[in-house]
């Protein structure tokens, strides 16, 4: 079972160069459906020139899923013959995603527009047993290049159903709810009723869709989205069981908020049952995946501003704009990570959304974006469900009992507590968090406090002078104290080895 949800990706171009089961074209100029069809299945067949394909996943699953497309001939296909009317998408883990319908959607539904028919492509694949679909570019694109156009209409948003919505569930309902189930007001709670209110709306709105089956303007999205997912709310307590205690507690707070989200479904019965119906309103896989969908693909948009174009804000910023919009982009959510991005998603002031180059991208390129700091890989696993095992910067895995604001001043955050994989390189904050630890220590120290008061001192009015003449008196204790953390975090590492093997 924790080897079946502990999935991890290498890196996203490995994911892009791996075997394909199919390589859609998302754009084309054809003028016609007939041509269109006809250019998505020659693409099924004539692999994009340039790319690598290692032949090592699964054949069944490659020809079960070539037999599915090509068992309709492509000058007479109708995208509609097998679904039937009414029909949902399967949310099964292991159903394929359906891509077919996407395509002719994007571009004439909601008119999203690529810089190039060929500058945004997706690359459907088999990864570790499951269906993963990736986003690439067949073309040059030189940087501040547009790559992709979403335009406002074209995305889901928080803002727009809580309109859609406020005759039946408002905002303050909402918020009081969550309330109810947690009432502490500091900052950190704040910022994270602001944003559930934003998902809860999000996942409603996925439900209502969902529920319309094909009659749903958005089922051709909501039949490529992901039903497997391998991030800390779907492990269970035996996997947190076997994996490190920081990620665990990651993990763990993750499941927590979809526990309290999903304790806002009482709500949910003010809607019309047109709408939302009891059978929906009822299913417990739906919900999560509906809430997995938003937790792992929506981003956050800043305010509008007329001082030009915003970014998106990692929802787990702690300078997150508690104002900002909760949106999901069609196409734009396709795009996967890396630790060295080459596009980024802008946001006007009108809520169009812009996938632009921020670097020059080469033809045969993923197209990847920055999914938060790449530096806590435990972070990037408890959300995405995924580990980024090429960057060479690791947070360091310090837990001491209890963070003071003192340390909080030195440094200490998961971003900042760095060990560097490929050098043994020990970033500076490391060590002044160390040293102020072992100041603390009575029995070590001995002086009640003051040097590492006068090291705090020193290191606020910023006196590099003191600072390094304490890090020198103490250095062998500050040594000795890393040591014994490597140890420790390699020790629990055995441990739980041992425990994945059985």
């Amino acid at each position: 079972q924790t080897k079946t949800k502990m999935k991890t990706k290498t890196s996203t171009t490995t994911e892009t160069t791996a075997t394909a089961t199919t390589t859609s074209a998302l754009f084309s100029t054809a003028q016609n459906q007939n041509d269109y069809q006809n250019e998505y299945y020659e693409n099924q067949t004539d692999h994009q020139s340039g790319y690598d394909y290692d032949h090592e996943y699964p054949q069944d699953y490659q020809t079960d899923y070539y037999a599915q497309e090509h068992e309709r001939d492509s000058s007479d296909y109708d995208p509609n013959r097998s679904i039937q009317p009414g029909q949902k998408p399967s949310i099964s883990e292991t159903s394929p995603r359906d891509l077919s319908l996407l395509p002719a959607f994007a571009t004439d539904a909601l008119s999203i527009q690529p810089l190039s028919p060929s500058s945004f492509l997706l690359h459907a694949q088999q990864l570790d047993g499951f269906p993963d679909v990736s986003a690439y570019t067949a073309s040059d694109i030189f940087a501040g290049s547009t790559v992709l156009f979403v335009p406002a209409a074209s995305a889901l948003s928080a803002y727009d159903i809580k309109y859609e919505l406020s005759a039946h569930i408002t905002v303050e309902q909402v918020q009081d709810k969550l309330y109810e189930i947690d009432f502490r007001s500091d900052p950190v709670q704040r910022r994270k009723r602001n944003l559930m209110w934003k998902q809860f709306f999000l996942v409603l709105k996925l439900l209502m869709e969902y529920q319309k089956g094909t009659d749903s303007p958005w089922f051709p999205y909501l039949a490529s989205l992901p039903r497997f997912f391998s991030n800390g709310p779907s492990m269970t307590p035996f996997c947190y069981n076997c994996i490190p205690s920081y990620l665990t507690e990651l993990c763990q707070k993750e499941r927590a908020t979809m526990n309290q989200l999903l304790m806002l479904k009482s709500l949910s019965a003010n809607l019309p049952h047109e709408w939302l119906s009891d059978e929906t309103r009822g299913n417990a896989d739906l919900w999560k995946w509906a809430y997995q969908i938003v937790l792992t693909r929506a981003v956050t948009s800043a305010s509008p501003s007329t001082d030009g174009d915003e970014r998106d804000v990692d929802v787990d910023d702690d300078d997150e704009n508690e104002h900002g919009d909760l949106r999901l982009l069609p196409l734009a959510d396709m795009i996967n990570h890396s630790h060295e991005p080459n596009v980024e998603i802008l946001h006007d002031e009108y809520g169009n959304a812009y996938v632009q180059a921020i670097r020059d991208i080469p033809a045969n390129t993923p197209l990847c974006r920055s999914y938060g700091n790449p530096a806590n890989p435990s972070y990037l696993l408890a959300r995405y469900g995924f580990l980024e095992e090429d960057h060479p910067w690791s947070f360091c895995k310090l837990l001491p009992g209890h963070v003071t604001e003192e340390m909080v001043d030195l440094g200490y955050h998961p971003h900042r507590l760095l060990f560097d994989k490929t050098t043994g390189d020990v970033s500076e904050e490391v060590w002044d968090v160390l040293l102020y630890l072992v100041l603390g220590d009575e029995d070590t120290c001995g002086d009640g406090g003051a040097t590492q008061r006068q090291f705090h001192r020193a290191h606020v009015e910023g006196n590099h002078e003191v600072k390094a003449q304490i890090h020198r008196e103490w250095y062998v204790h500050t040594l000795a104290t890393l040591a014994e953390h490597v140890e420790e975090v390699l020790r629990e590492l055995e441990v739980l080895e041992e425990k994945g093997v059985y």
